[in-house]
């Protein structure tokens, strides 16, 4: 009884790791490689944008000019006033042309998004377009993000007010995953009872008692 306990468990942890080690492939060629936007000159990060994998490689050069390859861009609110959300799925995205010639950095072309327009609720306050900007280059600091903001009044007046960021579009260091941790963890479970199942003279089968 026991034996059948042993193997039954075997077989119940091997099913459980499959699944899971599956499911950890699976989600991997969709998942994006992040890059982190910091401020030249400071450790902060306060941007981050993810590209789907593939074209996007942290080891390796490439580059895409499909809108679909840009998965999210988040940007520090407290810095560029755009909110929280994925800005990708807030505003149109214009075509990207985004190069990176060892996968490590972002080092050429660009994209752009204009946002919805603001309207006022108050009929003195002026109509909100906002629209922003992403230059890429290699040189240190030559990643340029510009957020332009113009405010229509209804007297016809038109201010603009302008923000220029300089920085660097870096790779994120990856870290593993909870699902890999799992996986590696149901697999040593099944490794472990597999050998106590067949600890016997010779490598053959324990018998219950």
């Amino acid at each position: 009884m026991k034996l059948l306990n042993r193997r039954w468990l075997s077989r119940s942890f091997a099913g459980a790791a499959s699944v899971l080690l599956l499911a950890m492939f699976s989600s991997a060629a969709f998942a994006g490689v992040i890059y982190q936007y910091r401020q030249d000159g400071s450790p902060a990060v306060i941007g981050t944008l993810e590209v789907a994998s593939p074209p996007a490689s942290a080891s390796i050069g490439w580059s895409t000019a499909a809108s679909s390859d840009l998965i999210a861009l988040f940007l520090d609110n407290a810095v560029f006033g755009l909110g929280a959300a994925n800005l990708l799925s807030v505003g149109g995205t214009l075509p990207p042309e985004i190069q990176s010639l060892d996968g490590t950095k972002l080092d050429g072309g660009g994209f752009g998004i204009n946002f919805p327009t603001i309207f006022p609720v108050d009929p003195t306050d002026p109509t909100i377009h906002q629209s922003l900007s992403i230059s890429l280059n290699p040189f240190s600091g030559g990643d340029f993000i510009r957020v332009a903001t113009i405010y229509i009044f209804p007297d016809g007046q038109v201010a603009i007010a302008d923000l220029f960021m300089d920085g660097n579009w870096v790779a994120q260091v990856p870290e593993p995953g909870t699902l890999m941790l799992l996986g590696i963890g149901l697999l040593a479970i099944v490794l472990f009872r597999t050998g106590s199942a067949t600890d016997g003279p010779n490598g053959s089968p324990r018998h219950a008692r």
